[in-house]
């Protein structure tokens, strides 16, 4: 120690400081951490601590009974009996509010411990944190105030609360699998995830490893509307509650788990049922808004159910699990419930408590037309995932292997080839270059794109001036001199049934795969017919496989042909998403009632034609061939037929004002006045008159660039 100083003996003598009271500090949030985890459950909790929640009228206190199915999945976050918790169900549920925030909401201010918030994607972690789990905690002033302050303590994907909690908001990527420990893993959306996270395996499973060292005290909560189709076309259940067979997402883990089923009872019969989307009933009427209007429910007595009992029915709701046998139903504390560590739910779309029973119908029937129109079951199939909370079966699956050239023949009609129907608006042609010959398909359309194949036939002979003309077959690939053959088709019109008029077509549409050689002499086919004015009726295609495809972009290739870089090109091509349209194709073929989207078989067509349609098979990758060597030509072309539609926006073109080339012949651009008219049982192709004129409808491409000219473009 220091000697004193001479002046500090005249200091008044320092009073040692008081003892600290540790109370003060263990009490305070320094060392909340050994504070008693307060026994209440997540739905209790939320009801009850001053959680809110934003609706239309702005922020309101929670209420149970607003979406009393969420009451015992929510509870079971607290339960040390299971693992984990997962929910199946529509959108507009209130699954994410009740079972992802109310469960931080109640960890912050109950028990606090190390928690990880899995969302699809970065983008979605971000909203996430900052649209609903933000105003959550803004909104209540006791969870406020435990979230820390200081550097760290409060980040989009990482914030820290009193009691030495660490809330992680993540995406599926294998790191925020790794290494660290917690004691809730939620996982919301799940059915958005990637199914594989970094080749280590799915969401669900790397979620239970994170909680392994909490024991029972660790719980993994996943939630998701389903979002995979159904592996197993001709599934049955099993049991009650069994859900069909997906490749990955929720149901799986819900059949896993417990399997509990929503049921109302009855209020005429007093019967106990589920609210699925097949109890509701409607008459279909012309427009989907008249169809929902009609809508009620029916119990599996009979009994039928008014919408506005909706909200009634669901407060005298419950959950039922199946027992061992899965052939009985129990409530969850049942000694003879299904032995397993995830208890699980599923419910569909009629209960959810923001959706009503006319709007499921509305937009059903929207998606169903849609479909029936385009043969494009995208929008069906978003529906029964988001709105009904089902598996989806596709559409094209329920053909399966019985499509057949027998069956296409049954289904074929008594109608004249080289000769369009009387609806007919516009023609298409769609060529498929082989080595010895250019393959033509021809289409007729009419309102609605219901369209009728009416030619097909081959070019064998090469055209005149050709080099070695009359001495050989057509050589596509070898001499773009032969491709002059294609041009005169601008000017071959087909007539159509009692009108005295003929169509010449629309477009052509080329394909530019094939032999080495024929994507450079599509491309320079192209661009003389730009040159030459055409480039609003020539067009070539590229068919790129894959059921996630767009249906048909036109676009600027990537690449050159002959170039190694990507650079500016002055070629415009479709591109094809070929899986997705021999969807539409096969449908649209398969349909029995004549109508919109329908396509017809003539009768009269070739048998060879008929087993090129049925020359492949759907797979849940897409279209293979059943068998290698088989011709497949009818089935491409009609794809190329409908890309080249969909390019000319021909899916959007209201018929009571169709542009001038899809209009009634009287008007139509495309149409040459024949001498006389032709009857529907004509058989023959008219002579056309020599270079008929017809108005040029307006380029479908970006202004004319220029060029460097090759000679032998000329």
């Amino acid at each position: 120690m220091r000697e004193a100083r001479p002046w500090e003996k005249f200091l008044p003598p320092v009073p040692p400081p008081a003892f600290a009271d540790p109370w003060d500090h263990a009490a305070g949030p320094a060392l909340s951490v050994l504070n008693p985890a307060r026994r209440i459950d997540v739905p209790t909790w939320a009801e009850q601590g001053g959680r809110k929640i934003s609706t239309a009228a702005g922020m309101q206190a929670w209420r149970n009974d607003f979406a009393p199915y969420m009451t015992e999945p929510s509870r079971m976050a607290t339960s040390r009996r299971y693992r984990a918790v997962a929910f199946a169900g529509p959108a507009r549920t209130v699954k994410s509010e009740s079972l992802i925030l109310n469960t931080i909401g109640h960890r912050i201010a109950c028990n606090p411990r190390d928690m990880l918030v899995v969302c699809s994607t970065q983008d979605t972690a971000k909203q996430f944190s900052e649209r609903k789990l933000a105003p959550m905690i803004r909104e209540n002033s006791k969870l406020a105030e435990k979230q820390l302050a200081g550097r760290g303590a409060d980040n989009i994907h990482e914030k820290r609360f009193a009691g030495n909690m660490n809330l992680q908001i993540r995406w599926p990527v294998i790191g925020y699998f790794s290494q660290n420990e917690y004691f809730d893993v939620l996982l919301t959306d799940l059915d958005r995830m990637t199914d594989d996270v970094g080749g280590e395996g799915a969401p669900f499973l790397l979620a239970l490893k994170r909680i392994q060292h909490s024991g029972s005290q660790g719980i993994v909560i996943a939630e998701s509307s389903p979002g995979f189709v159904v592996t197993v076309d001709d599934w049955q259940p099993t049991t009650l509650h069994e859900a069909p067979p997906c490749a990955g997402g929720i149901l799986p883990i819900f059949n896993t788990g417990t399997r509990g089923g929503w049921y109302w009872t009855c209020p005429h019969c007093g019967d106990p049922f589920r609210p699925l989307f097949g109890t509701l009933h409607y008459e279909r009427k012309s427009t989907p808004g008249e169809s929902a209007r009609t809508v009620e429910m029916v119990c599996p007595n009979g009994c039928c159910i008014a919408p506005d009992r909706k909200n009634e029915l669901n407060r005298g709701g419950f959950w039922l699990h199946e027992t061992a046998d899965g052939q009985s139903a129990v409530p969850i504390d049942d000694p003879d419930v299904r032995d397993t560590d995830v208890v699980s739910y599923w419910m569909e779309g009629p209960a959810a408590a923001l959706q009503t029973w006319p709007e499921l119908v509305r937009v059903n029937e929207q998606a169903r037309q849609t479909f029936e129109e385009t043969g494009s079951d995208k929008d069906l199939k978003t529906t029964v995932f988001q709105d009904q909370g089902r598996a989806y079966l596709p559409q094209i699956r329920s053909v399966g292997d019985a499509l057949s050239a027998e069956t296409l023949k049954a289904l074929a009609e008594a109608y004249p080839m080289k000769v369009a129907p009387a609806q007919t608006r516009f023609l298409t042609y769609q060529v498929d270059v082989q080595p010895n010959r250019f393959v033509v398909q021809v289409d007729a359309w009419g309102p609605g794109l219901e369209r009728w194949l009416i030619d097909r036939f081959d070019i064998h002979e090469p055209p005149s001036g050709a080099p070695g003309a009359g001495e050989r077959s057509i050589d596509p690939p070898r001499y773009y001199e032969d491709w002059s053959a294609l041009s005169v088709l601008l000017d071959k019109a087909y007539p159509v049934a009692g009108s005295g008029f003929a169509l010449l077509p629309r477009a052509i549409v080329v394909d530019l795969h094939g032999a080495k050689g024929t994507t450079d002499h599509a491309y320079h086919w192209w661009r003389h017919q730009r040159k030459a004015g055409n480039s609003g009726r020539c067009y070539i295609q590229r068919g790129r496989g894959g059921t996630e495809r767009d249906r048909a972009v036109y676009k600027a290739p990537e690449k050159v042909q002959g170039t190694k870089k990507r650079r500016r090109s002055d070629l415009m091509l479709i591109e094809t998403g070929t899986d997705p349209l021999k969807d539409e194709v096969i449908m649209s073929l398969t349909r029995k009632e004549a109508g919109p989207g329908k396509y017809h078989l003539p009768e009269t067509l070739a048998a060879s034609a008929f087993e090129e349609f049925c020359a492949e098979v759907r797979t849940d990758e897409g279209w293979r061939e059943r068998k290698s060597g088989l011709r497949n030509e009818s089935l491409d072309l009609a794809v190329y037929g409908k890309a080249l539609a969909i390019v000319l926006k021909a899916e959007t073109i209201t018929w009571s004002r169709p542009p001038m080339w899809a209009a009634p012949l009287e008007k139509n651009t495309y149409a040459v006045k024949l001498g006389a008219a032709v009857s529907s049982e004509a058989g023959d192709q008219p002579t056309p008159p020599p270079a008929p004129v017809v108005a040029k409808p307006k380029p479908a491409v970006a202004p004319r660039r220029r060029v460097r000219r090759s000679s032998w473009m000329s």
